[in-house]
């Protein structure tokens, strides 16, 4: 299957992240057996790891770092103690059933995430490809490389395309704790010096030769994975897409059909239209020179990601407004396509942001105001409910459940029939369910059959009884809403005063929102003061 080519088959895909880039929500228990081994005052620590006895020696070194990312767990542990704990998490996190498993439940592609530090060649002289000396505490030493080449091997032969994305770049892309580096309110190391744009540069250049060589199994690489404009600038991501490309199509075989791919950097959905495109070269020329690269604009696309709960303003919306989101933006992603083949890369059945470290290690929920009260976020409201999907989903309420099938069917059956595919965020994780391919299908809130819709019809509309009870449930909740949409304004405010009085004054010590935390408020802002 070409990307490209969604005539014959659309995109039907699951990420595994949190295998060969750690993310505490994703495997808390990693991060815990971390902890609870640089909190120990012996020197020499005896431990079980997977049925095998080991032995770490703890010194005090790292004594002032605190573990919340991968980062700084390899730091705090040191490096042959943080390869002793990783090295059994690769091994058996996911292992070829998974792939087995992947390909009996429907899907056609696999999404995997993976960080520069795979490339390090030696970790005490920090040496990278082209002799770059690059110092980081990452455990590398083309360690999860080993075990990427093996899902490869895996998804060939379960029939499986893979998608190879640059989910850690150096100094971070975005401060979020699953591109390694947790820096929320410091200033950002990609792009920020020669050092992290030539490593980038060498990393892509060693992934383009390697994967582009006429396969069919790799048909998607990711270059950067949710860089953070405006705390990027934008011009320099924008340029850096141009530059990657053209080494893309430079080294990219005539017979391989191997698909480029940029985020889209938290823009909005056709940002990107007239980007890379040769019918617009006055704007492309602008960043680069494309003169000589023979291309098309359906050999780049664009990953949007969309999720419903890391913001106040979206965790008060009911579940009328919620699914009319999905379905606007589905349309809104539909008129981009005449540009570029464009996918929602990655979506979950979360409705709330109640799993366990979602937001950051250490840090709660927004969800029941546990958030406000472990970061430098204040509100003046009322927690909008009690959690429950953080626990088993047998114990979530009936409505919770229905909710939630609700969601997944709207983001399935708009993405299937307005976009060129999608990829679901995650095949599995430990204990958030919301985020867990594996435990929804099992419970029944994720359709097996994909197409296997209750509450939308085969051609991805939704159906009209259904819409009519939303309808009718939205308008017995106005009086409701609309005191949520003064609480929407009351906390937009408050997000302007939060982000903006606090950003770039406490560098190391902000306990940090994670994954689109500060991007999408920078996004929403404008619109919810619109509403003041």
């Amino acid at each position: 299957m070409n990307m490209c080519d969604f005539n014959s088959s659309k995109i039907n895909g699951v990420s595994i992240g949190g295998w060969l880039v750690l993310e505490p929500y994703i495997t808390p228990s990693l991060f815990k057996t971390a902890i609870a081994i640089s909190g120990k005052n012996a020197s020499t620590v005896h431990l079980n790891l997977n049925n095998t006895e080991v032995s770490l020696t703890i010194d005090d070194t790292h004594k002032n770092v605190s573990i919340v990312d991968e980062y700084t767990l390899c730091e705090k542990l040191g490096y042959e103690n943080a390869k002793t704990i990783l090295a059994p998490h690769y091994e058996t996190w996911i292992t070829k059933d998974d792939f087995k498993q992947i390909a009996e439940s429907g899907f056609n592609l696999v999404r995997i995430p993976i960080g520069y530090w795979a490339w390090k060649l030696n970790n005490s002289l920090s040496t990278y490809p082209g002799n770059i000396t690059y110092k980081d505490s990452y455990v590398g030493e083309a360690l999860q490389l080993s075990y990427l080449e093996k899902a490869i091997d895996w998804a060939t032969e379960y029939g499986l395309k893979v998608w190879v994305d640059l989910h850690g770049l150096p100094g971070s892309q975005n401060g979020f704790d699953n591109s390694g580096e947790r820096i929320l309110f410091g200033e950002l190391g990609w792009l920020a010096d020669t050092k992290s744009k030539a490593l980038t540069i060498k990393i892509w250049n060693e992934m383009f030769k390697k994967y582009l060589n006429g396969s069919d199994t790799v048909v998607g690489i990711e270059i950067v994975n949710e860089p953070l404009a405006p705390k990027i600038n934008l011009w320099d991501i924008t340029q850096s897409y141009y530059e990657a490309f053209d080494m893309f199509k430079g080294i990219q075989p005539k017979d391989d059909n191997t698909t480029f791919v940029i985020h889209d950097a938290f823009q909005g959905v056709g940002h990107w239209n007239l980007e890379l495109n040769p019918q617009y070269k006055n704007v492309s020329n602008q960043y680069y020179n494309l003169t000589g690269v023979s291309y098309s604009s359906q050999d780049v696309l664009v990953d949007h990601h969309h999720y419903e709960v890391f913001t106040d303003y979206q965790l008060l919306e009911n579940q009328y407004e919620r699914i009319m989101n999905i379905i606007n933006y589905g349309q809104s992603i539909n008129k981009e396509l005449e540009y570029h083949p464009a996918v929602v890369g990655e979506w979950s059945g979360a409705i709330t942001d109640c799993a366990k470290w979602l937001n950051g290690l250490g840090i709660g929920a927004r969800y029941d105001g546990s958030y406000y009260k472990n970061s430098l976020f204040t509100t003046t409201d009322d927690m909008h409910g009690v959690c429950q999907s953080q626990k088993e989903i047998s114990q979530w309420s009936k409505d919770y459940r229905i909710s939630v099938r609700q969601f997944i069917e709207a983001q399935l059956a708009t993405y299937e029939s307005l976009t060129q595919g999608w990829i679901f965020w995650n095949w599995k994780t430990e204990n958030a369910p919301e985020w867990d391919f594996l435990k929804l299908k099992e419970a029944g809130l994720f359709p097996s059959p994909f197409n296997n819709y209750t509450y939308f019809n085969s051609n991805g509309t939704i159906d009209q009884k259904f819409s009519s009870s939303l309808s009718k449930s939205a308008y017995q909740s106005s009086t409701s809403r609309s005191h949520s949409t003064t609480k929407a304004k009351n906390i937009g405010s408050s997000m302007k005063k939060n982000i903006f009085g606090n950003i770039n004054t406490q560098p190391n010590n902000l306990h940090s929102g994670w994954k689109f935390g500060l991007a999408t408020l920078l996004l929403i802002i404008s619109t919810v003061l619109m509403l003041l």
